[in-house]
């Protein structure tokens, strides 16, 4: 499938994620919530493993590998303590600080070339991302639950950021499964170290529709993260991430549909940016003819 497809198919399964970590946070705490997105995507990446293969690939010795799996403990530990903590679209402030992120390591850090035009297109991109966040709300909105909500979705849009980068470098290398499974193996472990000493993690009682987000989220976190793999092996990492911040436009989407969420000037100005920014950086520019 084409890759800019499966980016677009993740972006519609993760525009969900924040009503369901509100649900899920209605009986696990944050931290336990991280923990098991994990657990829960290893184990179903080791289902298919097993089914295709009939034995489990793990590589656990290489530095890239460690590096995603933290960063990747970082994106959901800030975002799900944010969500939790204040509002279910907290989470779209995750993707400008991602977009900026990978902007400025792709092209300091991995020296990617970038013309005026991709990093103009990127500019709208992050511009019209931010004014959908920002949807004219004074800036109290976002830090009625305090400073350090605002910073946990920082922290959450660069260990995104920091998980893409290296799955992108792994990507040619490594079969999918086994590179998201290592990956996850360390999230999963850096998530105990926070969880073990912040207990106790039950913040209500057992009910149905907590579970099966914690459930869903965990499949997220296996299927998500496989369709970014399989994209990133022919979509610039850059591109791939611009992609992913359409998710917050879904999520607004969903709730002008589902809740009957008022479209503001904000939010259609900020669509517009959007778009002009992502045909900005995908569209070729005219080839020159050349004289005869």
């Amino acid at each position: 499938m084409n890759g800019y497809l499966l980016l677009i198919l993740q972006a519609v399964i993760f525009s969900f994620g924040g009503l369901m970590i509100k649900s899920v946070g209605t009986m696990f705490s944050p931290f336990l919530t991280s923990c098991l997105r994990f657990m829960i995507g290893i184990g179903i990446l080791l289902a298919i493993q097993k089914i295709r293969d009939g034995h489990i690939h793990l590589t656990l010795l290489r530095k890239v590998i460690v590096i995603g799996g933290v960063c990747k403990a970082i994106h959901y530990l800030g975002e799900n303590f944010g969500v939790m903590r204040g509002f279910s679209y907290g989470g779209v402030l995750v993707w400008p600080v991602q977009t900026i992120v990978v902007f400025l390591i792709s092209v300091f850090l991995y020296k990617e070339r970038t013309t005026l035009r991709t990093a103009a297109g990127t500019l709208l991109c992050i511009l019209g991302i931010g004014m959908i966040s920002w949807n004219g709300a004074p800036l109290s909105v976002f830090l009625e639950s305090g400073f350090v909500t605002m910073m946990a979705f920082i922290l959450a849009g660069i260990g995104a950021a920091g998980f893409s980068l290296a799955q992108k470098k792994m990507v040619m290398n490594m079969e999918l499964t086994e590179m998201n499974t290592s990956m996850f193996i360390f999230g999963w472990f850096t998530t105990l170290f926070v969880l073990v000493p912040t207990g106790p993690h039950m913040t209500g009682r057992a009910s149905f529709p907590a579970i099966a987000c914690i459930l869903l989220l965990g499949g997220i976190t296996c299927i998500g993260f496989l369709l970014q793999g399989a994209a990133l092996k022919t979509v610039p990492i850059l591109i791939a991430t611009i992609i992913q911040s359409s998710t917050v436009i879904l999520t607004i989407l969903w709730g002008v549909l589902f809740y009957g969420d008022p479209l503001s000037t904000c939010i259609i100005v900020g669509t517009v940016l959007f778009l002009a920014g992502i045909l900005a950086v995908n569209l070729k520019a005219p080839e020159k003819k050349t004289e005869s």
